[in-house]
């Protein structure tokens, strides 16, 4: 299969996971009469959005482990649903969680345009505006939309992938800065900015 045509079938596979995730979520938000997911739903849109236009990397990790935690810490969210009864939380606190998890997220994508990417790579070095706080702002947007997504409809289902989505994550995290380490630029940048996804935490 050529690589046009791996593309060409990943996409296809990523919408029909997200229309899916957006056709339960707005099942219920019609049941219930509130928006639930709205915040994971947006967040999961923007990023299928920028998965499909993505331009093609200077480089791209070979290693194993990379394209395994890549397609797990980017799609496996889109396999939550809501439950039958979701909880907004006092003063809609988990639907308000959601949505600065997706504004964060909103600020870091928006920066990477069309160098966003899925498996470790060069696309480029970024180190503005969120950037200058962690050195992976986008995956602690979608952390922190997805905290709010899990305690809006918890079900052990949802915790699962939220533990798998997570622990993939935090492996992309480590494969992109081996892949980066190899540029000057960006080892200046991390010997900057010292946190990886939490403000003076980690």
């Amino acid at each position: 299969m050529t690589v046009a045509r791996r593309r060409a079938l990943l996409n296809a596979v990523l919408v029909v996971l997200f229309v899916a995730f957006a056709y339960a979520n707005l099942a219920r938000w019609l049941e219930t009469g509130r928006p639930v997911g709205l915040g994971a739903v947006l967040l999961e849109g923007f990023t299928a959005l920028l998965f499909v236009v993505r331009r093609t990397p200077l480089a791209t990790s070979g290693r194993v482990v990379a394209w395994i935690a890549a397609p797990l810490g980017t799609f496996t969210m889109l396999l939550a649903r809501p439950i039958a009864h979701p909880h907004e939380g006092p003063l809609a606190i988990f639907e308000v969680t959601q949505l600065v998890g997706l504004a964060i997220a909103l600020g870091a994508l928006a920066g990477l345009g069309r160098s966003f990417g899925i498996v470790a790579a060069n696309r480029g070095i970024k180190t503005g505006g969120a950037y200058a706080w962690v050195r992976h702002p986008a995956y602690a947007g979608y952390l922190v939309s997805y905290l709010g997504y899990v305690a809006e409809n918890p079900s052990s289902r949802n915790l699962a992938l939220l533990v798998l989505s997570t622990g993939a994550q935090l492996v992309r995290i480590t494969e992109e800065e081996r892949m980066l380490a190899g540029d000057s630029t960006y080892r200046e940048y991390a010997g900057r900015v010292r946190r990886r996804l939490i403000p003076y935490v980690y």
